[in-house]
């Protein structure tokens, strides 16, 4: 049976790990497949992971030749690039043609004719080399049907102007994707126009197409031999055909849907086969079988790839021969050039330094990550909540196994752990592991839960500390003493106060004692007491100390008054013997409790040393009480209390028993029987006190055959009143002589308790 709270508070703390461990993962997997997760994932987890790895070094294959506000200052051209003349890009062109470079790609629209001379030296430069691609753009238009909601969108393709169209190698359109702060990806390809090439994968699959020319025609003689008879045997014949940019498309539409995508045997030994260009052909078959729009995988902040200002490419001579070898070189407007238009992009390394990226630069980006294969890919999304599912789990069981340090200590390890394998999978595969939402919002839920748990747990563990104390500690001294940390202070803790004491005993205990069970005794004692403090704690009292059957409780507290503190305790005696009748008649063993009262002046603190400490109240209030309560045994009464208990209560039925000097004391004290409620005293009872109190007269008179007489008739009408039967025997054992000097105390005769014998009781 011990085992079963065990047993129940383990299946709930497991209960408790399984809800957490949904409730996470829920989380997690909601906001990754909403798009503010993804909008966080992007903005913070990504940026994350290029901060932590850092630049790094681009393709050497790409360089990128600058329209820039130098090269118009020191060409003395217009500061608005469109009016450049375009004898400049011929010549361009030209100068570059002289290395041999692969490709040229020009990220500038020729849509309007400027001057006929400088168009025809344009497109000459163009046709010597073969080798250029061209950017037209994309407008947006829509069409009104039914009204506004019901409008269709379209987009057309305008190219550069005819003579320079004719005679590039390819035209593609360079849109980028609206996002929320900065460029982080760029379409591969555009649906919405076509599904066409965009002007990065236009000039990477020409570039391609001239550096692999003879493995791609042996792949379309292997998957299509009845197209294979359309292309020329080498790359300078397929871009002399008549309708060159078309054939590219068919050699894309190929490879695309019937090799590549395929990945068959024949397929793969072809790529294999070609040990030099095996790269860039795997790159391509792995672009064909993405989405529309890639992730950028960014090298650094602006300038990192190789970048030539213009008027240093116009003068090639003095730069690196082998400058563009082989190279595809990417011509475009600088972000720094005509800076009131705003040419200039951010991204996640605009934060170091505010600095922006041309377009010409994120074309050259996307190429090289085209060329490498080193675009980002995003993990799948199945295997994405599968991992936030996992992590949650483990977090889950993390939280039910381990203590709120151990489990801050695991989740900032792992998280480490978890963070090493994102940024390894990152840097080295290009894979973009969510990062946000597990370290982020799902370990720090988690953390937040723990905290929340631990600091229910604390509260829970220091109300159930607070109650047990207070079954020993009355409940603001448990609270002072939580507010004093060292030993000096607890020694010190305490306050002189005035209050009331009552005493109690219960009759028979020690019989009792003798003949039950130490058990059975205190099983007894336990429901016996069960009774007596309710009442005290319900009337405002506290218990101060408890020693088998004697108990001593106290009414002192600095915010109340001190005749409400001695009503209050009146008030507890009256109910606690109510309440031990209904014991002793609820089991049949009697114990008949006697009560004694006093009120003054006490200590209330700490008693002891700095190994061990009580709370209790030390005075001669204490020694009175407890002297008083022991009257009650030679009385005959049940509950007695002193004259500063009862003296202006008009509240309680009470009768002035006399003046006694209690054993072991030297002033005498006024001791009154508290026999109930004024409202609820019966009128014999009011009788007897008031006849009692007439015989008292009497004797305090030194009139002793009077007082004799009087307690002899209370005596004949009232044989069980024990006071009377005590000042019947007293005044026959004490001699009445008036000779015989009397003690006095204002008038008053007093009994020193000290010379009765046992024969009065």
């Amino acid at each position: 049976m011990s085992d079963q709270p065990i047993q129940i508070r383990h299946r709930q703390k497991t209960q408790n790990t399984c809800v957490l461990a949904v409730l996470i993962s829920l989380m997690g997997v909601f906001l990754s497949l909403s798009p503010f997760g993804a909008y966080l994932e992007e903005e913070m987890g990504l940026t994350w992971l290029f901060h932590m790895r850092g630049p790094i070094t681009p393709p050497e294959e790409v360089v990128i030749v600058s329209i820039d506000k130098a090269s118009a200052e020191i060409l003395r051209l217009p500061d608005d690039p469109e009016k450049w003349p375009r004898s400049y890009y011929a010549q361009l062109i030209r100068k570059l043609n002289q290395q041999r470079p692969s490709i040229i790609g020009f990220n500038i629209i020729f849509e309007e004719s400027r001057d006929d001379e400088g168009d025809l030296m344009l497109a000459e430069a163009m046709k010597e080399g073969r080798n250029i691609v061209l950017s037209n753009y994309l407008k947006q238009g829509s069409l009104s049907s039914i009204g506004p909601l019901n409008q269709f969108r379209y987009e057309t393709i305008i190219e550069p102007i005819p003579i320079l169209n004719q005679v590039a190698l390819g035209t593609a359109p360079f849109p980028l994707p609206k996002s929320s702060s900065s460029i982080k990806q760029f379409w591969a390809f555009k649906s919405s126009a076509g599904d066409i090439a965009t002007f990065p994968v236009a000039v990477f699959q020409s570039h391609l197409l001239k550096q692999a020319y003879p493995a791609i025609l042996d792949l379309i003689k292997t998957t299509s031999p009845e197209l294979s008879y359309q292309f020329p045997p080498d790359f300078e014949g397929l871009v002399n055909t008549q309708d060159n940019f078309e054939t590219l498309q068919i050699v894309q539409s190929v490879l695309s849907k019937q090799s590549l995508a395929d990945d068959d045997s024949q397929t793969s030994s072809a790529i294999k086969s070609t040990h030099d260009h095996t790269h860039l052909l795997k790159s391509w078959a792995a672009l064909l079988k993405e989405n529309d729009s890639l992730l950028l995988n960014h090298y650094g902040k602006a300038g990192t790839l190789t970048t030539i200002p213009f008027y240093q490419a116009l003068v090639s001579d003095i730069l690196n021969p082998d400058l563009f070898s082989n190279k595809i070189v990417l011509i475009g407007y600088s972000e720094n050039i005509m800076e009131e238009k705003n040419r200039g992009f951010y991204t996640v390394y605009s934060e170091q330094d505010g600095s922006t990226i041309s377009p010409i630069e994120l074309a050259a980006t996307a190429i090289a990550n085209l060329l490498e294969h080193s675009w980002l890919k995003a993990l799948p999304v199945s295997y994405q909540l599968s991992l936030l599912i996992l992590w949650s789990l483990f977090l889950s069981l993390a939280c039910r196994f381990c203590s709120f340090s151990v489990l801050l200590a695991v989740i900032a390890s792992s998280s480490a752990a978890y963070l090493s394998l994102a940024s390894y999978c990152f840097n080295q595969h290009y894979l973009w592991l969510p990062l946000f939402i597990p370290i982020v919002v799902q370990a720090l839920s988690v953390i937040l839960t723990a905290a929340v748990g631990h600091y229910l747990a604390g509260k829970r563990e220091h109300k159930n500390m607070f109650n047990a104390f207070s079954r020993y500690v009355p409940s603001d001294m448990v609270n002072r003493m939580a507010g004093h940390g060292s030993l000096d202070e607890l020694n010190s803790l305490g306050e002189l106060i005035n209050g009331v004491c009552m005493a109690s005993d219960a009759g028979q205990y020690t019989s009792l004692s003798e003949s039950l069970p130490p058990k059975a005794l205190s099983t007894l004692m336990n429901h016996y007491y069960g009774n007596l403090f309710p009442e005290v704690q319900q009337h405002g009292g506290i218990i101060s100390d408890v020693i088998g059957d004697a108990m001593l409780a106290i009414w002192a507290k600095s915010d109340h008054d001190d005749k409400a503190l001695r009503t209050q305790a009146c008030q507890a005696a009256l109910a606690i013997q109510q309440a031990v009748d209904r014991f002793n008649s609820s089991q049949p063993h009697t114990l008949s409790t006697r009560l004694g009262l006093h009120y003054g002046e006490m200590h209330l603190g700490n008693v002891g040393s700095t190994d061990h400490f009580e709370y209790r109240a030390v005075g001669d209030v204490i020694n009175t009480a407890t002297r008083i309560e022991g009257l009650n045994k030679i009385l005959g009464t049940r509950i007695l209390v002193t004259n500063e208990v009862i003296h202006d209560l008009e509240l309680f039925l009470k009768r002035e028993l006399g003046f006694f000097i209690l054993k072991g004391k030297t002033h005498p004290v006024c001791v009154y029987e508290l026999i109930g409620l004024t409202v609820s005293g019966s009128a014999n009872t009011a009788t007897r006190a008031r006849h009692f109190e007439e015989a008292l007269h009497l004797f305090q008179s030194n009139q002793w055959t009077q007082a004799h007489d009087s307690f002899l008739a209370i005596a004949e009408k009232y044989p069980d009143d024990g006071p009377t039967r005590f000042y019947l025997n007293y005044l026959t054992h004490q001699p009445a002589t008036s000779e015989q000097p009397p003690i006095d105390f204002k008038q008053k005769k007093v009994i020193d308790l000290g010379n009765i014998t046992t024969a009065l009781q």
